[in-house]
């Protein structure tokens, strides 16, 4: 049972951390600059995490 809360909270501090990224891409998107893309790849690879994270808590 303790497992399982643990893996609950890797879930969501996962998807917190997914949210904070792509309010930064949107921040550095409306100020210009140019990377904000490289930010946007990161972002969209902390989603897949998460939805892994989702998967395996859900299987359980």
């Amino acid at each position: 049972m303790r497992k399982n809360k643990l893996e609950k909270l890797e879930f969501y501090t996962s998807l917190t951390s997914a949210i904070l990224v792509y309010m930064l891409v949107y921040l550095q998107y409306s100020k210009g600059n140019e990377v904000w893309w490289l930010i946007l790849i990161a972002a969209i690879l902390m989603t897949a995490n998460t939805y892994v994270k989702y998967k395996k808590i859900n299987k359980l």
